[in-house]
């Protein structure tokens, strides 16, 4: 099997010829080819190249498109600041107000904000790695693109004080900020594929059970991930491609309702345990994780993290439907061989 074709084998449940493995390697992957941060998430070919390079080091089963979670909020009217050691920052938000949310409409993603940036660089891995190896997109997810045209801590006090009043004012307009985020998650993954991407996500890690409470999860964040991955699964899967989902922090509470989102691959935090994982949803969804990015990939020795790794994929690999993975991206200073002895870890794998 291709590295693709194993990637995607396991996205339908099923058994490959070996582990696939995928750690999350955006930034990281700018670190170990020498670029500047503020260079990497503004060029499609300085992104592109870089993970090339990275692949040329590790060998793992899926190349990644990402750096930062500003690119479709830009498109919204959101001005960032760059810095050359880390990703941007907010500096503009394009609602002030609540009524605000009233002038927003849904951005091209081939011409606004630095999703172009993006698509640019997916092209130019699937140009270059010519469907031997998957492709991941970026995909901020609703609620959490929600969050970043209003700011995180405004957007959630403005949701609880609307569960105050489901029927007020300041609860539709809520809702009509969470469609037109979908709307633009959606026509941005329509392109991601178009441009030859592997894997097309949602990436929604304000809608974290650290961050919100399972009702909240369920009553603002689920619906719109619903939309999103019962339009995008079909799509994908026409396309030869995959969707997935990510969620930081431990969402065991609500691991069930998110496989009914449709979403093909559940990428799970390392504060979820595989095993139970496995247990509530691995009959029905892919299941991709978790080492722990910091104490792991970061601070570990490679016996460590081939530990891990073997613990990972003892949990939850039987039967396929698994993806060894990171729990969140890989930090940019996390030694090569850490990673090389999880590529590893996986390629020797044996029941």
């Amino acid at each position: 099997m291709t590295s693709a074709e194993r990637i995607l084998c396991a996205a339908n449940l099923g058994q490959a010829d070996m582990v696939p493995v995928a750690p999350y390697l955006g930034n990281h992957g700018a670190r170990l080819a020498g670029v500047r941060l503020d260079e990497y998430c503004r060029s499609g070919e300085v992104m592109a190249d870089a993970q090339i390079r990275t692949w040329e080091v590790y060998h793992q089963d899926a190349v990644v498109a990402q750096s930062d979670n500003y690119y479709i909020a830009e498109g919204f009217g959101l001005q960032v600041e760059h810095h050359p050691d880390s990703t941007p920052t907010a500096s503009t938000l394009p609602v002030g107000e609540l009524a605000d949310i009233e002038k927003l409409r849904v951005p091209d993603p081939r011409t606004a904000g630095r999703m172009p940036v993006y698509l640019d660089a997916i092209a130019r891995l699937a140009r270059h790695f010519r469907g031997q190896v998957a492709v991941r997109a970026p995909g901020t997810g609703p609620f959490s693109l929600a969050g970043h045209l209003m700011g995180t801590e405004r957007f959630l006090m403005e949701l609880a004080m609307a569960d105050q009043e489901p029927d007020g004012p300041e609860a539709k307009l809520l809702r009509r900020l969470m469609e037109l985020t979908t709307d633009s998650l959606i026509a941005f993954a329509k392109a991601c594929l178009e441009a030859g991407a592997t894997i097309v996500q949602a990436g929604d890690s304000l809608a974290s059970l650290d961050m919100i409470s399972p009702a909240m999860y369920r009553k603002w964040a689920w619906p719109s991930e619903r939309r999103f991955f019962g339009e995008l699964t079909p799509l994908a899967q026409r396309h030869g491609a995959a969707t997935l989902m990510h969620i930081c922090g431990n969402m065991t509470g609500v691991l069930e309702p998110m496989a009914d989102t449709g979403a093909m691959i559940l990428e799970l935090d390392s504060k979820v345990d595989l095993a139970t994982a496995k247990r509530l949803v691995g009959s029905r969804v892919c299941l991709m994780g978790n080492l722990n990015p910091v104490t792991a990939l970061w601070r570990g020795s490679p016996q460590e993290v081939r530990l891990a790794a073997k613990q990972a994929i003892a949990a939850a690999g039987a039967g396929g439907g698994f993806i060894l993975g990171s729990g969140c991206e890989v930090p940019p200073a996390a030694p090569r061989e850490n990673l090389l002895a999880m590529v590893d870890a996986a390629r020797t794998w044996c029941e």
